[in-house]
This record gives structure tokens, sequence and C-alpha cells, in this order.
């Protein structure tokens, strides 16, 4: 896999080790018990053997003879306390279910990208947030922490109107047998991928512009010949999401449209990087293009060959002392924002509304237009391309999307 030693567990242990989690009480959840031994064993290896001081001590459900529970989570639930921090990091289609039982216990929660697999349930997740009115809900949209992401992002909104958005994210072949028990069930390569730069593109402009429209379209054959499913399923090698955006009437031009194009896919060779990855934003002022895979760093060995390093997002290699070194990396990053901000609000501090207002954490309200996008998408895809409008029909949230609609 893409990450030797993981993120979540390996950022936990780390925050644990600097006083900002708790330093007794931690769970890890699972459906499949059976293979909590290997997960605790791999953990041990690839992170407390591996660095100083790093304390992975934890309870871990369901118990180890317990071959499947769908709902061990519940268990981990009643185990925490109002305020506590919950990351979901399992299968898209559980995320809804499991991230709405935490909200109504009082829990901060932070989901893998992407939130849900439909508006209908983002919207909710959105309603059950405020309900509770002090429950931080945001999304693990990790690109928002890179440096040159963010300084884009910056740059962006002085280029005036939104014209055109281009990206690319490709991974290889490898990757497809990681995920071969849920590619093309629980979900595909535009939810796993697309979504990354969807939130990047919905955070720069959405302030100014809105999907209006979405069609997508298909490549497949590669992914479905090497896992050859015998259940049917339709396994995409890469998907291109096409969306028109309107820009607000009172930036440049009334009426002016942009559109955007975001393609992922699971088929590419092996390669210098795990991920290529890269972007193309043109404005009315002005154009940004970012090469996130290629950071002008590199590296050989006999064991491995050539590659394309990138230690901005997670350094593995420990300091000279033997420690954790990878606070500044920008998959951690987007972990500790979370804690900290969870235990200001918590503290009062600060409030939700007010992480929501500074719009550096993905909060959930804003995962509905990256969350209609991709719907939206694998909508078209089922029904031969067709295009689905996106409405608003929320009078007092008129940036809200509220239903997509197929247009035959």
């Amino acid at each position: 896999h893409d990450k030797p030693a993981g993120v979540v567990a390996i950022t936990m242990a780390d925050l644990r080790r600097r006083g900002k989690v708790h330093p007794t009480r931690m769970v890890l959840a699972d459906a499949v018990g059976s293979k909590m031994p290997t997960v605790r064993a791999t953990m041990k290896e690839k992170i407390s053997d591996a660095y100083k001081e790093m304390d992975l001590s934890m309870e871990t459900l369901p118990a180890d003879d317990v071959d499947f529970d769908a709902e061990a989570y519940k268990a981990a639930i009643a185990r925490m306390q109002k305020g506590d921090v919950v990351t979901i990091f399992t299968p898209d289609d559980t995320h809804f279910q499991i991230a709405l039982e935490c909200i109504k216990a009082g829990l901060h929660v932070l989901i893998a990208k992407p939130a849900v697999k439909t508006l209908e349930h983002c919207r909710a997740l959105v309603q059950a947030a405020e309900e509770q009115g002090d429950v931080l809900v945001a999304v693990e949209y990790h690109k928002r922490f890179d440096p040159i992401y963010t300084d884009a992002r910056d740059r962006i909104r002085g280029l005036g109107a939104f014209s055109f958005f281009n990206s690319t994210m490709t991974q290889p072949k490898a990757q497809l047998d990681t995920f071969r028990t849920w590619a093309g069930k629980s979900s595909d390569i535009s939810y796993y991928l697309n979504s990354h730069h969807m939130d990047v593109h919905a955070w720069s402009v959405s302030h100014m512009a809105r999907p209006k429209s979405v069609s997508a379209v298909a490549a497949r054959g590669c992914a479905e010949a090497r896992l050859q499913p015998t259940d049917g399923r339709t396994i995409e090698d890469t998907v291109t999401v096409i969306s028109e955006w309107e820009n607000d009437a009172s930036v440049d031009a009334p009426g002016a449209v942009g559109t955007a194009l975001y393609t992922a896919s699971w088929v590419a060779p092996k390669a210098d990087c795990h991920t290529q990855q890269y972007f193309h934003y043109m404005g009315f002022k002005g154009e940004i293009r970012a090469d996130q895979a290629h950071r002008g760093y590199t590296g050989s060995t006999d064991e491995n060959g050539f590659a394309a390093l990138n230690p901005l997002y997670m350094k593995y290699t420990p300091n000279a002392n033997g420690y954790f070194a990878g606070q500044n990396g920008y998959g951690y990053r987007s972990i500790e924002v979370f804690v900290d901000a969870a235990h200001a609000i918590n503290t009062g501090a600060t409030t939700v509304a007010n992480v929501c207002a500074e719009g550096v954490l993905a909060t959930i309200d804003s995962a509905l237009y990256v969350t209609a996008l991709l719907e939206a998408g694998r909508l078209s895809l089922d029904n031969e391309g067709c295009r689905v409008a996106i409405a608003y029909d929320d009078g007092s949230h008129p940036r809200r999307p509220t239903a997509l609609k197929l247009q035959r």
C-alpha cells in the first residue's frame, strides 16, 4: 500500500506523546475481530517498534474471536464521553450511519473522504450536527493542508470569476488488489480519488460560484479483467466527471459560466510515485497549475529503484534521535487541526460556527458541493451519461444544494 505506517494510528500515537490525546483512553473498532491480532502486531512493528515513545495501547473491538460484527462501532461509542473525537476510516457506504450515531452521542467526528455517497445523507449529517450545536463534523481532506494547494487557493481568490478547472489523479493497478472487496460495490474510483480535487476546487471558488449540472463518462475493461468479479458488478477503470458552474452575477460578468473536469483512475502502471496528481485552474484574470506528485525531490535505492519523494504528506523517516518527525506533514496536520479545534470547542475557546466560518477544515456543510458532484457523476454513469441538474431550493441557504434531477 502507499502508506507504510498508515496515517491515523501513527498520528494519534504521536498526538498522545505530545499530550493532545488521552494517555489511556483509545478505542479501535472494526467489523472483523479475528484480524485484530494481526492489526495490533502490524501497528507494533510499524509504529511502536519503529519510533521512540509511541504508545499505542488501546482497546480493540470486537473481541478477537468474533468473525464479523458490523455494529462493533456502537460498543466503541458506548465507551466514549461527550466531546471525545472519532475518526471514521471505513468503506464509503458505512460512513453515514456510523457518523450519525456519533453525532447523536455528542462526539466530534472526522470522516475519511468522501463523507457519504449521497446528497441526502450529507444534508442529514449537516442537520444533525447543527441540531447538536456543539459537535464538530468534518471531512479529512488533507490536501487543504498542503502548502502549495493552500497557496493556490488563496491566489485563486484574486483571479476573478471562475472559468476552467481540470484535475487528474491516478494510482497503479496494484491498488485494485487492495480494494478488490469493495471496488465497484461499496464505491468507485471517482468517489475515492476525484473527491480530493473536487474539494480543492469547491474550497477555492464556493464563495463566488456553485455547480449547476454534471455529466460523466468512464473507461472499462482493465479493472474487470484484473479482478474478474463474479457478482456482476461494474468496475470502471477511469472516470471523468464534467461539471458546469455558475458564477455570481457580481463577479466580473453577469451570467459567467465555468467548466470543470475531474478525472480519476486506478489502472495506471507502477511509476515514480504512487499517485500521479495535478490540476490546472483558469480564472478571468489568470491561471494556476500545480503538480502535487513532483516536488523536485527524488531518490533511488538498490531495493526500490527511482522514486519521486513527498515527505510533505507523511514523513516516515525518524529523526536523528529516533522519534517520529512528521508533525509538519499535511496528512498529520489535517488530523491535528481537527483535534485542536475539538478541544477548543470543548473548552469554550471557540465555537463550531467559528470553525466553519474560518474555512480551514472541510466541515460537513462545505462537503455538500463535493457530495452533489460525486453522486451526480454516479447517477450520470448509471444513466448512459445523461446530464444531472443540481437544484438549490433552500432560500435560507442559497449555496446549499438540495436535490439532483436527471435530465433525460
